[in-house]
């Protein structure tokens, strides 16, 4: 939408000049067109921006709803419970908590499975909650920060109380929360692509990988390379492609209109690079991510594209 965008130096003179001013209704289009994969480097100015939007007395449609949900059940998706089975071999007593968080619990339960039994399979010591509280990062993106200092509030009794000494998420925007907003409580803070390793077996298959915007930009610069000296030596060729951003994240959350054309553009970078290469072999060529957000994205606009790829999730790739 560049209709509507923001520049870095305008973001920066909006909040220098913030009590001079109101933002309207109409503005909506310009503040909330983001979707926060942190390449422009004020993905956190924006968020003043958004709470600012609120604070000037401006509404988001379902907004409220949310913050009753949010409130009450401890989470986004009241109507649709974790999906993720009941896995066998994770020890209810440690002080080791594999965080899964709500997207993957729901949308992407066999990303957060596979995930789960991977470092299973690596000897990795850790217990998951029954009910997991959100991070808060969704309602952090909508401005609400009152709401989103509560879910970290209740985040942080429960870690407390159950004497977390490590956390490993599953999601990029929880890790970036916990990471950031409760270092206080001195607990040790892991994305899980850290415990992946070469596979064991020899592998074979093309590979294109749809990196985490978060991750890339602001957590592990340079992970990239990581990822793919793992997969190379694991005996898979990975596909070079230019990165960018697919659309998830926050997007469909607030932005549905922006998101979605994020994502088609992004699957017609995958759809030349496919026609580019004259055998894809119908088994063994990959496309994977390690955002359980990305992976649903690609999940949904991949056969919209009618994309050559297999879509898998990285760690059943290692298996």
């Amino acid at each position: 939408d560049p209709d509507n965008f923001i520049t870095n130096e305008e973001v920066i003179e909006l909040l220098k000049t913030k009590d001079s001013y109101k933002f309207k209704q109409e503005d909506y289009f310009r503040v909330y067109n983001c979707v926060h994969c942190g390449a422009c480097g004020t993905h956190y100015e924006r968020f003043l921006l958004k709470q600012k939007y609120l604070e000037d007395g401006n509404k988001i449609e379902g907004l409220s709803e949310q913050i009753e949900t949010l409130k009450k059940f401890g989470t986004l998706f009241k109507y649709n419970k974790s999906r993720i089975k009941p896995l066998k071999g994770t020890n209810e007593n440690s002080k080791t908590l594999l965080y899964f968080g709500c997207f993957t619990a729901v949308k992407t339960p066999k990303y957060g499975e596979n995930t789960a039994r991977y470092l299973l399979s690596k000897n990795v010591d850790f217990c998951i909650l029954d009910q997991e509280i959100c991070c808060g990062y969704p309602i952090l993106c909508t401005g609400d920060i009152d709401t989103y200092d509560l879910m970290v509030d209740r985040n942080k009794e429960l870690f407390k109380e159950k004497g977390f000494e490590k956390i490993i998420t599953v999601c990029p925007s929880c890790y970036m929360v916990f990471k950031k907003h409760y270092s206080d409580l001195d607990i040790k803070i892991k994305y899980f692509t850290e415990y992946l390793t070469l596979s064991e077996e020899k592998k074979s298959g093309d590979i294109i990988f749809q990196h985490a915007c978060p991750l890339k930009y602001i957590e592990f610069p340079g992970i990239e390379e990581k990822f793919k000296k793992i997969y190379e030596d694991s005996g898979y060729k990975v596909v070079d492609i230019p990165h960018n951003c697919c659309g998830g994240g926050v997007g469909h959350q607030l932005r549905t209109d922006v998101a979605e054309m994020i994502a088609r553009k992004r699957m017609e970078d995958f759809k030349e690079v496919g026609n580019q290469i004259s055998k894809i072999r119908e088994n063994s060529s990959f496309i994977t991510t390690y955002c359980p957000d990305a992976f649903w994205i690609l999940k949904f606009y991949r056969k919209k594209q009618k994309i050559k790829y297999q879509l898998k999730d990285p760690c059943g790739l290692l298996m």
